[in-house]
């Protein structure tokens, strides 16, 4: 059994390792991605902060239409923090509009993937390769979780050894001292490894792996329809008043994103994060009718059923959000040793493979030759 455990972790290992580098390296990368490219493009991703002043949605949406024209403005991402600006996002394109949401006026327009920081994200995330490349990611870091389970239970110490197991013979040669590194790193960052990749493929295999398992296991799924509004006039209602209600409802809470009506029969959905809710940019939402604003649903994600409830840690967790700055840094870490773990195995399997052709090299010359 312990043969074909080796077999599996040694080919497994390099059928995906490249896929698990790049992933490494641009999860450690995007890790800050916000505040990286905000120090790169402060033009477009910092304003001065303005004290107690409402936001001008409805302005900010009236200047970003006549930006472009030609699209339609599907969400806005709202700042999080007073010296940020706010995003509108238009469809079909994914360009983005930059925009202060306190005047209103349009900083810059931009595709995500024209910054370095979110051609890092799309890697990481889609391969570049839209929704097949998140599939594929998916598959990789399942991949991930069996080469660390199978990893572990090859390191583990039998005997009790534990002080063997956690050392790495330094004085000896580098084949050996790349060996150890691999065997240690990898017990040392298993645990934060396995949960990184089990998030990272749950969120990126979730309509087909991860809703259905929910609904299996807790009873029911984490999406309900959106509601429907009625048309009731040609004219649209006030996203301001809409925010203003949506605040008023939820005063401790912060409005992330709005997601915004692109057919006749839509809705006007604004998110929040209330005090409680661990995932970043909150799971609660406050429906309105885009004709008469009048509110037609309302989902506090503190009262959600379980499966809410654990859907809503799969982001924190996968991008280190939920301890803070510390446990950021961490998963800066986890990022770099999963690199490294598939740098150092693709390595040690190219040494072997060419010290036994030179063995059997040498062999050959003299009629034997070296089983394989």
């Amino acid at each position: 059994m312990r043969k074909t455990l080796v077999f599996l972790h040694r080919y497994l290992g390099l059928a995906v390792g490249l896929f698990l580098i790049g992933s490494g390296l641009t999860g450690s990368a995007i890790v800050f991605s916000k505040a990286i490219d905000a120090y790169l493009n402060p033009e477009l991703l910092t304003i001065s902060p303005t004290v107690n002043a409402p936001l001008q949605v409805d302005a900010l949406l009236r200047n970003a239409k006549e930006a472009l024209p030609a699209e339609t403005p599907a969400f806005v991402y709202m700042p999080l923090a007073p010296t940020e600006p706010a995003q509108v996002v238009f469809q079909p394109s994914g360009l983005r509009a930059h925009a202060d949401p306190y005047s209103g006026q349009i900083l810059g327009v931009r595709h995500p993937n024209d910054s370095v920081t979110g051609l890092l994200i799309d890697f990481h995330v889609h391969l570049l390769a839209g929704k097949t490349g998140k599939q594929i990611q998916g598959w990789i870091g399942l991949s991930a979780i069996l080469l660390t389970l199978v990893g572990i239970f090859l390191w583990w110490p039998k005997g009790g050894k534990w002080k063997q197991a956690f050392s790495i013979k330094w004085g000896a040669g580098a084949f050996r001292v790349w060996f150890d590194a691999h065997r240690v790193s990898g017990a040392i960052a298993a645990v934060l490894i396995l949960l990184t990749a089990l998030t990272g493929s749950a969120l990126a295999l979730y309509d087909l792996i991860t809703e259905p398992l929910l609904i299996a296991t807790t009873g029911s799924g984490t999406r309900q329809p959106a509601p429907k509004a009625l048309p009731t006039s040609v004219e649209s209602a006030s996203i301001d008043r809409m925010l203003r209600e949506a605040q008023s409802m939820f005063p401790d809470g912060q409005i992330t994103r709005l997601t915004l009506p692109v057919k006749d029969s839509s809705v006007v959905a604004v998110r929040m994060r209330l005090n409680g809710e661990i995932h970043q940019f909150g799971r609660s939402f406050v429906w309105f009718s885009r004709y008469d604003g009048r509110v037609l649903r309302v989902d506090n994600a503190l009262e959600a059923n379980r499966a809410v409830k654990i859907q809503s840690w799969l982001f924190p967790l996968h991008t280190g959000v939920y301890g803070g700055p510390a446990t950021q840094w961490l998963q800066v870490l986890v990022g770099l040793s999963l690199a490294l773990l598939s740098f150092s195995g693709a390595w040690l399997w190219i040494k072997k493979a060419r010290a036994k052709t030179i063995a059997n090299t040498r062999r050959a010359r003299t009629g034997e030759t070296v089983a394989g």
